[in-house]
């Protein structure tokens, strides 16, 4: 992926936004450090200490391992990237309704995470910055970071060193500890925004992207009735479900306008063989963006119970094979026990 030479906007030509404080915004006039702004995402609680914190203190705790992959997800694009999804400890209203763009702290650095061959994907992360770095392109200044915050919603310690040490923990790595290129297979679907609605997955992502549960939809079948989708609710979850239901659902007929914002598609004609299907355009990650998503998307599991029918004795009935087997074992060690005492 080329990395973008577009600034985002910065003062005075920023037009005007629909901005809402945040809860902590009440900062002093000078400029703020991360050690003076207040903390409100689920990763840092003072009790975190991420020098002594392992990836195995982190899985089995479900909030913070789903708070690590929500880093994870948003981290592994390039900074000054447009994004819909927003992570639920994001502020939603209003700013859901709207794209946001992706960008780092003054303190905080994107770098690039190995490449799984010439095609393959690239993925970045984040570390902190360090002196022989150069200087911010983007957010140059805490000021300008809170004024970014403020615009889009986004807790002021988002990606502090706290969140970029737990999330760096969660890194692909080798066994020998050495940073790898993340999986290529599978990937996940962005989501809209939770509770503004769902989308039509591209087909032609299913082979792709999708594990094989999702190979066998019925995506051209010969009568319309019969025609499946795999659906991206924007809880994350994929739901395999007949498409021309759609059709009657409201956000189907609805999408983003040039600015992010909401608007009623009433040009568009009610065709079913066009469906407003989605996927190549959308951004996917080699982490699930949501619990829901990760769950929906769990490789199956077939369980085989092995049975066998008894040549002898009662023939044509059926029996478990291992039970049947420990009975032979008993049989066999009382018939040498015999043997012996003959």
């Amino acid at each position: 992926m080329v990395s973008r030479n577009t600034p985002p906007c910065s003062e005075p030509s920023t037009p005007n936004a629909v901005t809402r404080k945040l809860p902590h915004s009440s900062a002093p006039s000078e400029p703020a450090t991360p050690t003076s702004i207040s903390t409100t995402s689920p990763g840092s609680a003072s009790s975190l200490d991420p020098e002594s914190l392992t990836q195995a203190l982190v899985e089995p705790d479900l909030r913070l391992r789903r708070f690590q992959k929500d880093l994870l997800v948003l981290t592994g694009f390039n900074e000054n990237e447009t994004l819909h999804w927003r992570p639920s400890w994001f502020i939603q209203d209003p700013f859901a309704t709207r794209f946001w763009t992706l960008q780092n702290p003054p303190d905080v650095v994107t770098e690039k995470l190995p490449i799984a061959g010439p095609r393959g994907k690239q993925y970045y992360t984040r570390r902190m910055r360090k002196p022989a770095d150069p200087e911010p392109y983007y957010i140059k200044s805490w000021g300008h970071w809170r004024r970014y915050c403020d615009m889009y919603g986004i807790p002021y310690d988002f990606l502090c060193e706290k969140q970029i040490e737990i999330m760096r923990l969660g890194l692909p790595r080798t066994e020998e500890r050495v940073l790898c290129p993340p999986p290529s297979y599978p990937l996940y679907p962005e989501p809209q925004p939770l509770g503004h609605g769902r989308y039509i997955l591209d087909p032609f992502t299913y082979f792709s992207h999708l594990l094989p549960k999702f190979h066998l939809v019925k995506h051209t079948a010969d009568v319309q009735s019969e025609l499946e989708a795999v659906v991206v609710h924007s809880t994350g979850a994929l739901k395999v479900e007949p498409r021309e239901n759609m059709f009657s659902h409201h956000s189907q007929w609805t999408h983003f306008d040039g600015t992010g914002g909401y608007i009623q598609d009433t040009v568009h004609s009610f065709d079913e063989l066009a469906p407003k299907e989605q996927g190549l355009g959308r951004r996917w990650s080699y982490a699930p963006w949501t619990s829901e998503q990760e769950e929906s998307c769990k490789r199956a599991t077939l369980m085989v119970k092995l049975k066998y029918k008894r040549k002898h004795g009662d023939a044509g009935k059926e029996s478990n094979w291992g039970e049947d087997m420990k009975k032979g074992k008993k049989k066999q060690k009382r018939s040498m026990l015999l043997a012996g005492l003959k």
